[in-house]
C-alpha cells in the first residue's frame, strides 16, 4: 500500500486496503434515565407523542449524539430516535396555547410533553419531580415499567 504525498491512500494497486473508520468499534448505550432526559431536552418539529421506550441501539445513538461534533449531526441522530419511538398526532385545538399531550414518567421524574405552536417539547425544560405532577392526569406513560 502506498500513501500519496497528500495523505490519501493510493488504491491503484490490487491489494486490499482497510480504510480508517468505525469498523468493529461499538459504543456502550446510555443508561435509560440519562437517554430519556437527553432526548427530551430537545424540541422537535411537528406534533407527536411517545409510544414506546428506547431500544439499546437507540440508546447507543443517544450516546453518539452527545459526542457529536456538529449540531446538524446531533440533531440527525436525535431526530431519528425521536421519530422511531413516537407517533404522529393531531394538532392542538388552540395552536396559540401550549397543549399537554402526555406526561412521561421515569423513576422519580416526570416530563410533561407539550404541543407548543408547531413544535413538540417538554415544559418546563428538564422535567419535574413526580410529586409536583397533578394527580388526576390520565395521560401518564411510565417508561420504567418493565413488561414481559
Amino acid at each position: 500500500m502506498r500513501v500519496a504525498a497528500d495523505g490519501y491512500i493510493d488504491c491503484r494497486d490490487g491489494r486490499r486496503v482497510r480504510t480508517p473508520g468505525p469498523s468493529g468499534v461499538t459504543v456502550d448505550p446510555l443508561p435509560e434515565a440519562e437517554a430519556i432526559s437527553f432526548l427530551l431536552s430537545h424540541s422537535f418539529p411537528g406534533h407527536r407523542r411517545i409510544v414506546r421506550t428506547m431500544t439499546e441501539g437507540e440508546r447507543r445513538q443517544m450516546r453518539l449524539a452527545q459526542w457529536a461534533d456538529s449540531v446538524a449531526e446531533r440533531m440527525s441522530l436525535v431526530d431519528r430516535v425521536w421519530r422511531s419511538i413516537t407517533e404522529r398526532i393531531a394538532p392542538a385545538p388552540r395552536p396559540d396555547q401550549p397543549y399537554l399531550v402526555q406526561i412521561v414518567q421515569y423513576g422519580s421524574w416526570a416530563y410533561p410533553v407539550v404541543l407548543d405552536g408547531a413544535v413538540t417539547r417538554v415544559l418546563p425544560h428538564g422535567g419535574v419531580p413526580v410529586g409536583e405532577v397533578r394527580q388526576g392526569s390520565k395521560k401518564v406513560l411510565q417508561l420504567d415499567r418493565k413488561t414481559a
